[in-house]
């Protein structure tokens, strides 16, 4: 239905104010008078009226809004933005206002203004049409990806919105998430020509050539001007892929000769036929320039660095291997950490005589290639972008990296704001990171999304239980099991904290579960063992034998013994704090004593205190230097600190005084890896102590994922790459069979079957 120039005036006028803070105002009657002259066809007296009203002291801020909102829809957006600007600014800020502001900013092409206030507005009311108008913006500019995460949300809560749908889409596209463009353009037209280029698109992303070919082939006999261009290129791509370098030609060749992108995409279509001269030619005139200048500031780098590789390349290919060699030093350049560059580089210097450095871009190649994560390439990260991307943070934050990891998974969750796991994720970020009321509310915003998540209650109980919460994390715990009666972790944290408090019987029963579910797990049979010669237990909570022991204390205040065993029954209790200023008084009673020591350095390390921790373990080190404890416990936090060589020498002393389990000597093998890393000049000799760790930790642990994983990322960096793809594999069906055990958990418990 078309609707009239003063009906949509009309419309615009009083649906805007409708949509302001301000509407709760009385509407005085000069401003229904103009939106009954509005309604009469007549928006310049209106906008009269209103102009004259808001030149009146004491003028309310919903004729600001109306005169705003109307002079926005009759085209005077700079008029606009003055009345509503400062609305927009109040305090609290009004939504519409910021929203409509925007939107004047935008009509100015004041567009760093009008993304300022798009945000405030989303910042104030998260479904705004500043969601939308943002969204819509970014990508007119070109950036499909950028604008994903606003459109993704805004097309969720509004799925008529067509326009929006289908904007999402190709940003989803553009970002190589197929799941979600196919969830974006489900039961759209299938014939229309815009939906049928996206199908075509997310084939070539599911590495589907032919098909892709099946359903652009069509569409390009006689394609609409403003699809042509996506269209050919798209087909091209598919006729490379396929290994028909005529049928790219064919399709690029009918296109804009001035486009870098497509010339690129041209010169690789003409190098896989054979013809390296036309290649070169059709490169040079784009890529000689930069030989000797600067790309401009709009140019694409990562596109100047694509061009400079293929022209480098091709130049080599043509026996032109002096002349390639600056091209390909260019791209390395632009971007140093895309690994191809560096093998192309390795190649010419070599071919020029050049040993020395052609070493050193093998030695880059090398550890770009142990950086990158071959399984970004695999089926499981299209179909699950969220779970990669929060397996990639969560393997950050083990190599020390938190904030990084965090703005990872806050980067995720904007893509995927419906999906609870990047929260979980954050909040075990946070947790670990000593930041635990940060941690609550990241794990609490996920179970807002899914309350019935066994992941998100088995975080939130652990969150809880550092936080001293205990009865609150038994309560969750229990929740968490009651949804998925196998979750090992909820199993197994929930014991610890029954141990801590005498409940010895039912922590060994999910102690007992944990080791059907899995063997070989370490931490769960030490536990049990613990468990297994323990005294019987005398009540629930421990306080008792607390409480007799601050009697004692209280009795003789200078027995550093009792201090101790004070210090020490709340450390089991994980009362950290609690623990650390008995185990204090006990050190400063006895200050030779090691096993204080190592009680009051495992307290501070628990509390987040790693620097205090530090002296008190160095101190038991030195102390009981036989002892393979301090030593250990030197290494984790040294580990921690980042300072990897004198980590693994701990590690190392800590292993060869007792038989270390596969625990230890997976932080063994993390820490000679960071020491590797640290020192380039020793990192063949550290890597292969590394790898000798992982071998002996998979050994005891032959399905410890963690174990596997790192095993075929130090192959990698050694250049064993059959044996790194191999390793990978067990990880990949690892990780596979875990996946699977908790869908069919969750589809039992969903029908109400027991599980299996």
């Amino acid at each position: 239905m078309r609707v009239s120039g003063k009906r949509l005036a009309a419309l615009a006028l009083s649906g805007l104010i409708a949509a302001s803070a301000v509407a709760a105002q009385e509407i005085p009657p000069a401003l229904g008078k103009a939106m009954a002259l509005v309604e009469q066809g007549d928006p310049a007296a209106a906008i009269a009226a209103l102009e004259e009203l808001v030149e009146q002291p004491g003028a309310p801020e919903i004729a600001f809004a109306a005169l705003g909102a109307l002079l926005l829809e009759t085209g005077n957006a700079e008029r606009a933005l003055a009345v509503l600007a400062p609305l927009a600014d109040g305090d609290p800020p009004d939504p519409a206002a910021l929203f409509n502001a925007g939107r004047a900013a935008e009509a100015l092409g004041r567009l760093q203004d009008a993304a300022s206030y798009y945000q405030r507005s989303i910042e104030v009311e998260p479904l705004s049409p500043a969601l939308r108008a943002l969204g819509m913006m970014i990508g007119r500019l070109g950036r499909a990806g950028d604008a994903y995460p606003y459109l993704r949300p805004w097309s969720n809560a509004n799925p008529d919105d067509l326009e929006a749908r289908m904007a999402a889409a190709w940003g989803a596209v553009a970002l190589g998430r197929p799941r979600d463009a196919e969830t974006l353009i489900e039961n759209l037209d299938p014939e229309d020509q815009q939906v049928q280029l996206l199908r075509g698109r997310v084939l070539l992303l599911r590495d589907n050539p032919w098909g892709a070919l099946a359903e652009l082939q069509p569409l390009a006999a006689a394609p609409p001007a403003h699809l042509e261009r996506g269209i050919r290129s798209a087909l091209a791509t598919a006729y490379l892929l396929v290994g028909e370098a005529d049928g790219a030609i064919q399709q690029l060749e009918r296109l804009s000769p001035e486009d870098p992108e497509l010339v690129g995409r041209l010169a690789r279509a003409y190098y896989q036929a054979g013809r390296t001269v036309d290649a070169i030619a059709a490169l040079a005139a784009f890529v000689e320039p930069l030989a000797t200048a600067t790309p401009p500031a709009d140019a694409s780098t990562d596109l100047a660095r694509e061009l400079t590789y293929d022209y480098g390349r091709f130049l080599h290919a043509a026996g032109e291997t002096e002349r390639a060699l600056p091209f390909l030093r260019l791209a390395a350049e632009l971007d140093p950490n895309v690994p191809e560059t560096f093998q192309a580089l390795e190649q010419v210097l070599s071919a020029l005589g050049r040993r020395d450095e052609a070493e050193e871009a093998v030695q880059r190649l090398r550890d770009l290639t142990a950086e990158a994560d071959r399984s970004d390439a695999q089926q499981g990260s299209l179909d699950d972008p969220t779970g990669h991307a929060v397996r990639l943070a969560l393997q950050r934050s083990g190599s020390g990296d938190a904030d990084g990891a965090l703005e990872a998974l806050a980067r995720e969750g904007r893509l995927a704001p419906d999906d609870p796991r990047t929260a979980i994720a954050a909040s075990s970020v946070l947790l670990h990171a000593g930041r635990r009321e940060e941690a609550l509310a990241a794990v609490e915003r996920a179970l807002d999304m899914a309350p019935a998540n066994a992941d998100g209650l088995y975080q939130r109980g652990a969150v809880l239980m550092a936080m001293r919460e205990l009865a609150a994390a038994e309560e969750t715990f229990r929740q968490a099991l009651t949804v998925s009666p196998r979750h090992i972790a909820a199993l197994s944290d929930f014991a610890v904290l029954l141990m801590s408090q005498g409940r010895h019987d039912e922590a060994a029963r999910h102690l007992r579960t944990v080791l059907e579910l899995r063997p070989d797990d370490p931490l769960a049979q030490r536990h049990l063992d613990q468990l297994q010669t323990a005294p019987p237990e005398t009540g629930n909570d421990g306080g008792s034998e607390i409480d007799r022991l601050r009697g004692a204390v209280e009795v003789d205040p200078e027995d550093p013994g009792a201090w101790a065993r004070l210090g020490k029954a709340l450390l089991l209790e994980r009362s950290f704090r609690a623990a650390e200023e008995p185990l204090r008084r006990a050190v400063e009673l006895d200050p030779t004593n090691a096993g204080t020591r190592i009680a009051l350095a495992s307290a501070l390390w628990e509390d987040n205190r790693p620097d205090a921790a530090l002296l008190h373990a160095r101190e038991a080190a030195a102390l009981r230097p036989a002892d393979p404890a301090p030593h250990r416990l030197l290494g984790g936090i040294l580990l921690w600190r980042g300072e990897y060589t004198g980590a693994a020498e701990s590690f190392e002393r800590s292993a060869s005084l007792a038989e270390p389990d596969a625990e230890q000597l997976l932080e063994l093998a993390r820490a000679w890896e960071g020491a590797a890393g640290a020192e380039p000049g020793r990192a063949g000799e550290l890597l292969q102590r590394a790898e000798a760790a992982y071998r002996r930790a998979t050994a005891l642990a032959p399905e410890h994922s963690e174990a596997v994983y790192g095993l075929a990322q130090v192959l990698r960096q050694l250049g064993r790459t059959e044996e790194a793809e191999a390793q990978m594999e067990r990880y990949q069906a690892l990780y596979d069979r875990d996946q699977r055990d908790a869908r069919e958990q969750g589809r039992a418990t969903e029908s109400g079957e027991p599980p299996r």
